[in-house]
C-alpha cells in the first residue's frame, strides 16, 4: 500500500508539474534570448563602439581647432646699470602676463587617405554587424537545439508516465490474481520491480529537464529556476534543397561575408600605404593675444595680437625603405584574405555537403522508426489485451512494454537529429535568424 500511494504521488507530482508551468513556446524562446543573451548584448556594445568611430572626424575630414590660454605672476629683485650711468634698482617688482592663442589645422590633401579611411571605419562597422550576426546565429542554433532536446525529453516522459500507468495495473492485476489463487508471489514481485524500473527512468527523465531547463534559461539570460514547459513538438521540413541552400550559403553564409569584409580592409590598407607616398598639403590660421605688465625693465607694458595664417605641404622622399616593405607586406595579407576565403568556401561547401547527406539519411531513418512504433504499439495493445486475460506471462508483456518505450525513445530521437541536422543547414545557408 505504501509503495503504491508513493507511486501514485511520483506520477501526480509530474503531471501537476507540467500543467502549473506557463508555456514557453519555440519564437518566444528565440526573442527572449535575442533581448537579453550576455553574449548578445557584448557583441552590440561592440557595434556600438563601431559605429561611434564610423565619423568624418575620425577619417580625418574635419579641421582641428585649440585654443590656449595662461596667466602669470612674478615679483623680482632687479639692478641694471646703463652706460649712461642710470642705474635702475627695485626690490619686490611685480610683473604679470597674459596670452592666448586659437590655432586651426586643416588637412586638404593627404594622397586621398582620409577616403581610403572613411571606407575602412565603415567597413569596420559593417564587420562589427557580421559578428554581431554570426554571435546571434551560434546563439540562437544553442537556444533552438536545446529547446528542441526539451521537446523531445517531454515526450519521453509522457511516454514513460503512460507506461507507469499500464505497470500500475499490471501490480494491481498480479495482487488480485494471487489473492484469488491464480497467481504467484514471483510474478507480483516482478511486476513491482519493472515499476519501479520505471519510476527510477522517469526520475533520471526528470533531472535530465532540469538540467536542460537551467541551460535554456542560461541562454535566454534568465534566473536559471524560473519554471516553464515547452510544446509537445516541432515541425520538420522534409523538402530542403541542396543546391538552393548551397545558392544561399555562398551569398548569405555570415563567415563567408566576414571573410569578404577582410579581403576589403586588407585592400584598403594597401591602398592607404601606397596614398602616403603622395604630398600632403595643410591650411593653418591662428590668432594670438599678449598682454604684460611689468615694474621693472625696459617696458612697462606691452600688448599684441594678430592673425597668423598659411600653407604647409610635405612629402616623403626617402624613409629607409620602409614604406616599400609595408607595401610588400600588405600585398601578401591581401593574396591571404583571398586564400583564406577560397578556403573557408571549400570547406563550406563540404560542411553543407556532410550535414545534407546526413539530414537525408536521418529522414529515412526517421521515416522507419515511425512505422516501427506503429508496431510496437498496435504489439502493446495487443499484449496488454492478452495479459489481462491470462493469456500471457508478465515476461513476455514486459518485453513487450521494453519494445515500445525503445521505439518510441529511438523515434523520439530521431526526430530531434532531424530537426538538428535541418537547423545546421538553415545556419550553414544563412537562413536560420530569417525564419
Amino acid at each position: 500500500m505504501i509503495r503504491y500511494t508513493l507511486f501514485l504521488i511520483l506520477v501526480l507530482l509530474s503531471i501537476l508539474e507540467m500543467q502549473a508551468q506557463s508555456l514557453l513556446t519555440e519564437s518566444e524562446a528565440v526573442k527572449i534570448g535575442l533581448e537579453n543573451n550576455y553574449a548578445i548584448r557584448l557583441q552590440r556594445s561592440d557595434l556600438q563602439i563601431a559605429e561611434n568611430n564610423n565619423t568624418l572626424g575620425n577619417a580625418g575630414f574635419l579641421p582641428q581647432l585649440s585654443v590656449d590660454a595662461g596667466q602669470s605672476y612674478s615679483i623680482t629683485d632687479s639692478k641694471q646699470e646703463f652706460l649712461t650711468g642710470q642705474v635702475n634698482d627695485r626690490q619686490g617688482a611685480k610683473a604679470d602676463a597674459f596670452s592666448a592663442a586659437a590655432q586651426l589645422n586643416w588637412t586638404l590633401f593627404d594622397g586621398l587617405q582620409m577616403f581610403t579611411r572613411a571606407d575602412m571605419l565603415a567597413t569596420m562597422e559593417q564587420q562589427g554587424e557580421l559578428e554581431l550576426l554570426l554571435t546571434v546565429e551560434n546563439n540562437v542554433f544553442d537556444i533552438l537545439a536545446t529547446y528542441y532536446s526539451l521537446v523531445q525529453m517531454t515526450k519521453q516522459k509522457e511516454v514513460i508516465l503512460k507506461t507507469l500507468e499500464v505497470d500500475q495495473e499490471r501490480v494491481q492485476l498480479a495482487a488480485q490474481m494471487l489473492d484469488i489463487g491464480a497467481g504467484s508471489r514471483l510474478e507480483l514481485l516482478q511486476a513491482e520491480v519493472d515499476r519501479n524500473a520505471d519510476s527510477a527512468l522517469l526520475l533520471g527523465i526528470n533531472n535530465e529537464l532540469i538540467q536542460l531547463k537551467t541551460s535554456l534559461n542560461n541562454l535566454l539570460g534568465r534566473e536559471p529556476g524560473i519554471s516553464f514547459v515547452v510544446s509537445d513538438s516541432f515541425a520538420i521540413n522534409p523538402a530542403l534543397s541542396k543546391s538552393l541552400l548551397q545558392e544561399k550559403m555562398l551569398t548569405q553564409n555570415t563567415s563567408l561575408l566576414l571573410s569578404t569584409r577582410d579581403i576589403k580592409l586588407a585592400e584598403l590598407s594597401l591602398k592607404s600605404i601606397k596614398g602616403r607616398k603622395a604630398p600632403s598639403l595643410d591650411f593653418n590660421l591662428g590668432y594670438t593675444f599678449n598682454d604684460q605688465n611689468s615694474e621693472a625693465g625696459f617696458l612697462k607694458t606691452s600688448r599684441t595680437n594678430g592673425l597668423t595664417y598659411g600653407v604647409s605641404a610635405r612629402m616623403n622622399l626617402f624613409d629607409g625603405l620602409n614604406l616599400r616593405r609595408e607595401t610588400q607586406n600588405a600585398k601578401i595579407q591581401l593574396e591571404s584574405s583571398k586564400l583564406n576565403l577560397e578556403a573557408l568556401e571549400n570547406e563550406m561547401k563540404a560542411s553543407l555537403h556532410q550535414q545534407f547527406e546526413s539530414y537525408r539519411n536521418k529522414l529515412q531513418l526517421l521515416n522507419m522508426e515511425t512505422h516501427n512504433v506503429l508496431a510496437a504499439r498496435e504489439n502493446l495493445i495487443i499484449a496488454t489485451e492478452r495479459f489481462r486475460l491470462g493469456d500471457l506471462s508478465g515476461l513476455e508483456f514486459r518485453e513487450a512494454q521494453r519494445n515500445y518505450i525503445s521505439a518510441e525513445s529511438r523515434l523520439l530521437s530521431a526526430r530531434l537529429q532531424v530537426k538538428l541536422s535541418e537547423t545546421n543547414l538553415l545556419q550553414l545557408a544563412g537562413e536560420l535568424v530569417l525564419n
